[in-house]
């Protein structure tokens, strides 16, 4: 009888100890920083609204838990134009009900995080002891390779600058895209859905193995249905993953394969309705389509993982477990080459059978443990290095508003929530970005991916708060916007008083920053 294994091992709980860690870096980093510079943070309870080096797509997060507070669905709070309350999401529906019973918005975020690092892990851990069974020290490494996989060439290039500026940031974000761990830092629903595909595919292993009835069909349909729901990618990954053993078993097995497969096409129907349907989806998903990355990119990140995981290949020799692997790792560049819409983050969880691989290439090269130790530091040390260094870098530059606002801009915003007229608002770059996660209202322009026009609309906001416009310029702007408030900054002091002349019906100063109140938002305000 094999000997019974633990069921948290001192490893496997060193490694949870380690993305807990990794986890919480930006959060202590941040508020060390913002306590040193006398800044307020975003979160209105002095938490931090965006903890990723991304700070945008946090607070588009928090924008659709807060919109979804008030309404159910969220719409897109970055553009004025009409847009419908459409988009369903789990998690931010959940944030934005533990809002509405008393939580700050960012808090309601941030209690996801320990939650996803534990899953993250688990979900890691299931895969790594269903394929390394008792063998400790091989599951150890391939749960570390399957969380903080980081190729080492992209830390290399960047700290020794070889390479055009172009290179090195594709390099940069292909590397990215495999560090599962770098998932916790403002990406929950991603780090959630990482940890569900090694659950749906150890489901449907079981599913196609005779004797364990309906309840792994259900599991497997259930963790697609919600990992595809949460990130996409990984609902396509599935698909191809689900479709290949259905031509590798001949048909057999159709009906699990097939319940699977419809729990992942769910949310990707949905997704693709909307992206038809709803002008605000439309834009986005023309914006997230963007070129993929060089040959020459591919080849200096994935090559030399691929070349090492090369060593670990085995025939599947009729092998569930063995197909579902060799298929993930397909699955993964199939998605990438396939899917049109922000194709990198395809990549994302191919970092677990590529662990699985590498760490069977170590065991048939007869790898040394030392060696077998260095070479995991080597393919993830570096890296980790170079991403938190980045994200020290990101922390210092005050001109970033994604992580915390100077006091009077945050009173500004304060005051917007709860005593403004309603009505969109008219912000300049990048401050109005915080806007709608902050008050609930939507901007004019704020948004990469989700205001149209984004850098033209930019210019022109920018030189308005600048006082660059002329006075019947400024005026014919403001009004053509249908903004109902203009909100200044502390970086942006041009009076607007005297330009905008009769459009004004009230001015709020906070310190520095302004609140400028259009007549038309006071009238429509007298007449309710």
């Amino acid at each position: 009888m094999a000997p019974s294994v633990p069921r948290v091992t001192g490893i496997e709980k060193a490694l949870l100890v380690a993305l807990a860690v990794w986890g919480l870096f930006p959060l202590v980093l941040l508020l060390i920083h913002a306590g040193h510079a006398h800044a307020r943070f975003t979160g209105a309870d002095g938490l931090i609204g965006a903890d990723g080096v991304l700070g945008a797509d946090q607070l588009q997060y928090l924008a659709w838990a807060r919109d979804a507070n008030a309404h159910g669905l969220a719409s897109d709070l970055f553009s004025l134009a009409p847009s419908g309350h459409v988009y369903l999401e789990p998690i931010f529906t959940i944030i934005g009900g533990l809002h509405r019973i008393g939580l700050s918005l960012t808090l309601a975020y941030q209690l996801f995080k320990p939650v996803a690092i534990v899953a993250l892990l688990l979900g890691a851990v299931a895969w790594a002891r269903r394929m390394f069974a008792d063998q400790l020290a091989a599951r150890a490494a391939a749960v570390a390779l399957s969380l903080f996989l980081f190729t080492p060439l992209a830390a290399l290039f960047s700290w020794t600058q070889l390479g055009g500026g172009s290179f090195r940031f594709s390099l940069y974000l292909l590397a990215d895209e495999l560090l599962a761990a770098d998932k916790v830092w403002g990406y929950v629903p991603s780090a959630f859905a990482l940890a569900l595909v090694p659950v749906g595919l150890l489901a449907t292993e079981r599913a196609l193995t005779s004797g364990h009835g309906i309840r792994p069909v259900i599991v497997a349909a259930l963790a697609a249905f919600v990992a595809s729901w949460l990130h996409p990618w990984q609902g396509i990954t599935l698909i191809v993953i689900f479709a290949g053993l259905f031509v590798l078993h001949r048909g057999r097995h159709w009906f699990a394969l097939g319940i699977a497969a419809f729990g992942a096409a769910l949310p990707l129907g949905y997704y693709a309705l909307l992206s038809k349907t709803d002008p605000a989806w439309k834009l986005a998903s023309h914006y997230e389509i963007i070129p993929r990355l060089p040959a020459l990119v591919l080849l200096a990140g994935l090559g030399p993982l691929v070349l090492i995981a090369a060593l670990g290949l085995r025939r599947p020799r009729g092998e569930v477990i063995e197909q579902i692997l060799l298929l993930w790792v397909a699955a993964c560049l199939i998605t990438y080459f396939v899917n049109d819409s922000f194709a990198p983050h395809a990549l994302q969880g191919l970092s677990l059978p590529l662990a699985v691989l590498a760490v069977r290439g170590g065991q048939r090269l007869r790898v040394p443990w030392p060696v077998g130790l260095l070479v995991v530091g080597l393919l993830t040390v570096p890296g980790l290095a170079y991403v938190a260094r980045k994200m020290v870098n990101t922390a210092r530059n005050e001109k970033l508003v994604q992580y915390y606002l100077p006091r009077p801009d945050a009173r500004a915003l304060s005051w917007v929530e709860d005593h403004a007229p309603a009505g969109g608002v008219l912000a300049p770059t990048p401050f109005a970005l915080v806007v709608p996660s902050q008050t609930g209202r939507a901007v004019w322009v704020g948004h990469g991916y989700w205001s149209r026009d984004y850098f033209g609309r930019a210019r022109r906001v920018d030189a308005l708060f600048r006082g660059r416009m002329a006075p019947a310029q400024a005026r014919a702007f403001v009004s053509s916007t249908g903004a109902s408030l203009l909100v200044a900054d502390c970086r942006h002091r041009a009076n607007l008083t005297k330009p905008l002349g009769p459009l004004i019906g009230a001015v709020h100063r906070f310190g520095c920053a302004r609140v400028y109140v259009l007549r038309r938002a006071q009238r429509r305000s007298a007449s309710r």
